[in-house]
């Protein structure tokens, strides 16, 4: 999935997406924007004053053909000067303007600076914000290196805008004006001629900024698609080894990373194309005024319509202000190829950030002291994309303390199920109450904090098994830490480390054991004494010894809360106050082990599979896994 369909349709529908992250992002610190912007502004006024120092010096002093003046200065004062005085001047004003130049720069950078960083820094922050409080459908239908194209590329992409684009536009244009100024100090009536060079290239620059822009849109799509495809070959190298792959997922990166480059290369093309165009408009100009100028100087007369007298170091003084005029003009296809980049990463920025699919109803409340009674009524629930229903009209109730295993054929939609009660996904139809609240109408962090939960592949952090127990809790201290490990039967082996708690486990766990990982999840999930538990397929992944050392820890849990055992062995809810049994997103069958093995349903079926009575199995049964296989 493409990094654009992360973030939807009609964002140039509501307005340019950059202006919008400027109001919502750096309103608070435009002060330091406009300081930036200013000083950088004044900057190019002493920068373009020694091409006019220069060109009076040469007519004054070197040439002689006129009189040494300057702006603002009385001309008795500078006439009684030996030329000898008037080169140490000009000298001295050199050095000032290089001077100012520096120390505007210098001030300019400073402010833009800290501008920048921390436009970026609360960028990323509010983005990463509302992908915490995303759905989990949204990481379902999404690849992990889309989301980071958009959290990290996209966020970066920000900061080449603010150096890159305005700061360099802001200069190219105080810079065209400074410029300009001196010119029509100097000879009004060239410099007036002269503006027809900014107008074409603008002009130019006009078409290449809407010609550029779905360009750039594709280059950041195709990056999200080589990130996703970086990301799943780092994540599954063992599986990539083992299986001798590397030639074929050399060819997919191959071919994710081909797509991006054929992107950039078109994007290129353009730009090359119009960048000479440019070139050759402005050195035209050069040129032009060359040509114009020196006519003047050597005739004496005024070429065309001018009026007037052109000295040797009035010419001088223009070639470079043509230059500083036209010359920034010839980027500005880079400052549009940076501003549309941005553009388009600041569109799919505003989606993300827009696109906050949990949603609290209005006057939501907090959960406090939970009894644990949990109700499903009615309840009904498509996956995007899908037809038929993965929860069909599902409807129990659970007492506070009530121990509830939920098992069923694969793909019946028992992890989905108990998905509601953390409010990864919600319904479609019906509702999930508990203690009589609608879930919908309690906050997210209220009801998420009553319950723990362990997945089938439990993930840890990069950090210490201190650290990864008390995840949800960091304030917890040592003996509380302790004594969740203990509950989880996870102490004996911590201890054993050769740090102990202060172990580092290694990104997602990799330097402990699928059962040590998994005893690590169940005390991060009861560390802070949760009102529920939700085990989620908890022993699917481990051992038999493993396992029944799991299966001791969870029995002990769920004597004094309430507990969801979603199992496909089993022997892991035989002894659960009930059995809810699902097929086909429908709940089929409802009671205890020996109410059902009794009723000889589907549940007595998966029994005698576990418990390799094969013989016994009905053939209504064996058809129906025949067609499940067929159809897989």
């Amino acid at each position: 999935m493409s990094s654009s369909e992360i973030v939807g349709d009609g964002a140039t529908e509501r307005g340019n997406p950059l202006w919008w992250l400027f109001r919502r992002h750096g309103r608070s610190r435009w002060r330091q924007f406009a300081v930036g912007m200013t000083l950088s502004a004044l900057g190019r006024f002493p920068q373009q004053a020694p091409a006019f120092l220069i060109g009076m010096a040469i007519n004054a002093i070197l040439a002689g053909t006129e009189e040494f003046r300057l702006p603002f200065v009385p001309g008795e004062w500078l006439q009684a000067m030996t030329q000898w005085e008037q080169l140490l001047l000009t000298g001295g004003l050199l050095v000032a303007a290089y001077g100012l130049e520096t120390l505007f720069d210098f001030l300019a950078r400073h402010q833009m600076g800290r501008f920048g960083t921390y436009f970026q820094h609360d960028v990323r922050m509010d983005v990463f914000d509302t992908v915490q409080r995303l759905e989990l459908g949204f990481f379902d239908d999404r690849d992990t290196g889309d989301v980071m194209s958009v959290l990290n590329d996209d966020v970066d992409e920000l900061n080449a805008f603010v150096y890159g684009t305005v700061s360099r536009g802001a200069a190219m244009v105080s810079l065209a004006v400074a410029a300009f100024v001196y010119m029509l100090w100097l000879q009004w009536q060239l410099a007036v001629v002269l503006l027809v060079v900014p107008a074409v290239l603008f002009a130019l620059s006009y078409w290449f900024s809407a010609h550029i822009e779905p360009k750039h849109e594709a280059i950041r799509e195709r990056v999200g698609e080589l990130n996703g495809r970086l990301n799943n070959n780092v994540e599954g190298v063992s599986v990539i080894k083992a299986f001798g792959t590397e030639r074929a997922e050399r060819e997919r990166v191959a071919d994710a990373s081909r797509n991006h480059l054929d992107a950039q290369w078109d994007a290129h093309r353009s730009q090359a194309a119009v960048d000479p165009v440019m070139r050759v408009v402005s050195d035209t100009a050069r040129v032009l005024t060359l040509v114009i100028g020196g006519y003047w100087v050597i005739s004496g007369q005024p070429p065309l319509f001018f009026t007037g007298e052109l000295a040797a170091g009035t010419l001088v003084s223009f070639l470079m202000y043509a230059g500083a005029l036209v010359t920034p003009m010839q980027g500005i296809t880079d400052v549009i190829d940076s501003y549309q980049n941005s553009k388009s990463a600041a569109t799919r920025l505003r989606e993300a950030v827009e696109n906050d699919a949990v949603a609290e109803r209005e006057g939501a409340h907090d959960l406090a002291d939970p009894d644990g009674a949990v109700s499903y009524e009615g309840v009904t629930f498509r996956y995007p994309g899908r037809d038929e229903p993965t929860i069909d009209d599902v409807s129990f109730a659970v007492d506070p303390g009530e121990t509830v295993g939920v098992v069923g054929p694969t793909g019946a939609g028992k992890s989905t199920l108990l998905s509601f009660l953390l409010r990864f996904y919600d319904p479609d139809d019906g509702t999930i109450r508990v203690d009589d609240h609608d879930v919908r109408d309690l906050t997210v962090e209220s009801l998420r904090e009553s319950v723990g939960y362990v997945s089938q592949d439990p993930f840890l952090f990069d950090g210490s098994v201190r650290e990864n127990v008390a995840y949800a809790e960091s304030g917890r201290s040592h003996e509380t830490v302790v004594e969740a490990a203990k509950l989880a039967g996870a102490h004996e082996f911590v201890a054993d480390l050769p740090e102990g708690y202060d172990t580092e486990v290694g990104e997602r766990g990799v330097k402990l054991s699928g059962g040590q990982r998994q005893r690590i999840a169940i005390a991060r999930a009861i560390v802070r004494d949760p009102a529920f538990l939700i085990f989620d397929e908890a022993t699917s992944h481990v051992d038999n010894e493993t396992e029944v050392l799991i299966q001791r820890t969870l029995d002990s849990l769920a004597a004094d809360r309430t507990t969801f055992l979603v199992a496909h062995r089993l022997s892991t809810v035989r002894d659960a106050d009930r059995i809810l049994v699902l097929d086909d997103g429908r709940l089929v069958e409802s009671g205890t082990h020996d109410d059902l093995l009794a009723d000889d349903g589907l549940y007595a079926d998966l029994w005698r599979v576990q418990v390799g009575d094969v013989a016994a199995l009905p053939d209504s049964f064996l058809e129906r896994v025949r067609r499940e296989e067929d159809v897989a």
